[in-house]
């Protein structure tokens, strides 16, 4: 029977054998990816961050934002441009839904982890809508946003743990039951959906702990200035 294929099928082409690639490469991408990935949140940072020092000034004069604040806020702007972009993680898992019926291994399991998976993806996406918005009202010392800063920190906080609970579980059930869900599958929704879900959302609790510490200390900001200047700190667009 072999042997009968082997005459009635032509022999194929030996596909070429590719070249491996150097540390030194991987290296190289991962620096100037990362150098591209900060740009945009630097160059937003350093247009704020000036005239938000007269915001934070006393009768001494402008004075910058505390380390906390500025570190609240350049995180902010980096996590929050990846919210648009980030919404190829559900539509990758609604591709692999959709190859799931196509090609008829549908596995309910399966099929719950994809749309669990994307669900937690889009969810990550609206998260970090805010977090641009968020980071220019730290810069600009916005005390009248402040309780809204803590509050939004907050809620991402917990939304990212529970996010990050979820992807775990997932993952854990997929290897501790391999056969709920199909070989091909699990390897597909592991580096497509689970292993960026779960690191986007430890990403994301950090940068939130981070922007509700920094919160805090916007709303400790008014009452030092007004102490030590004997007037209320002037808001953005009043003279």
């Amino acid at each position: 029977m072999h042997v009968g294929l082997s005459v009635l099928l032509p022999a194929l082409p030996s596909l070429p054998r590719l070249p491996a690639v150097s540390p030194a490469l991987v290296a190289t991408g991962a620096t100037l990816g990362a150098v591209l990935a900060a740009l945009l949140p630097t160059c937003l940072f350093f247009y704020v961050e000036p005239r938000g020092r007269v915001q934070w000034g006393d009768a001494e004069g402008p004075r910058p934002a505390p380390v906390v604040v500025r570190a609240a806020a350049w995180t902010s702007f980096a996590v929050g441009q990846v919210a648009i972009p980030w919404l190829v993680v559900p539509a990758l898992c609604l591709g692999l839904g959709y190859l799931q019926i196509r090609l008829g291994a549908i596995r309910p399991v399966g099929l719950f982890a994809t749309a669990v998976l994307a669900a937690l993806a889009l969810v990550q996406s609206i998260l970090t809508v805010g977090l641009i918005p968020s980071g220019i009202r730290l810069l600009m010392n916005d005390t009248r946003r402040r309780a809204g800063i803590v509050a939004a920190a907050r809620g991402r906080a917990i939304a990212s743990a529970a996010t990050l609970a979820l992807a775990l579980s997932l993952a854990w059930s997929m290897h501790a039951a391999p056969g709920l869900v199909h070989p091909w599958l699990r390897a597909a929704l592991e580096w497509a959906a689970l292993r960026p879900v779960a690191l986007f959302a430890a990403l994301c609790l950090l940068q939130s702990l981070l922007l509700w510490r920094a919160g805090h200390a916007l709303s400790a900001a008014a009452p030092a200035r007004v102490s030590a200047t004997g007037t209320a700190p002037r808001k953005p667009g009043k003279e």
